[in-house]
């Protein structure tokens, strides 16, 4: 039976009367916030439907939406959209983001260093690599005394999820 009922027209319809609706607003905006966040949620949302869910509902409806979020969601959805944020330590950071993100006050990071990296002249780029490999790469022999020390093994993955929890 529900796959015969159209509920956004149904919706729309309500919509058409809100003072025929008035003592349900509660329900409205608690309606609306769950519909948002639930398409924010979805693993196929990019930052192209975010902006355009921005835009369809007004800024502050989207921002009550993102805070009602859980903060492990908002940090999937940022991670997602701007996988190279730095400086996002707490959910508060992640909200601010997320909402610079959606109004286009901020684009992703990758996206920034492109257009840097495009705009440096082309001999500037290829020499940047080779000086940075240089840099990294430290010689530094032990003394006859000493034994020869392990090189650190750099954690990544779930390695690193683990040791950093045991900290």
């Amino acid at each position: 039976m529900a796959d015969e009922v159209d509920f956004f027209n149904i919706l729309k319809a309500i919509a058409a009367e809100p003072a025929l609706f008035a003592p349900a607003g509660d329900l409205a905006r608690k309606a609306v916030n769950d519909i948002v966040r639930l398409r924010l949620a979805l693993d196929a949302t990019d930052l192209a439907t975010v902006r355009r869910v921005r835009v369809l509902i007004d800024g502050a409806a989207f921002g009550e939406a993102v805070d009602g979020l859980p903060a492990a969601k908002v940090k999937t959805l940022v991670t997602r959209l701007d996988p190279h944020a730095a400086g996002l330590a707490t959910a508060a950071d992640r909200i601010r983001h997320l909402l610079a993100l959606a109004t286009g006050a901020a684009e992703p990071s990758a996206a920034a260093e492109k257009k840097a990296a495009a705009k440096k002249p082309a001999a500037a780029r290829k020499k940047a690599p080779v000086e940075a490999a240089e840099a990294v790469t430290p010689t530094a022999e032990p003394s006859a005394g000493e034994p020869a020390r392990k090189p650190r093994r750099r954690l990544t993955g779930r390695t690193a999820l683990r040791v950093s929890e045991d900290r």
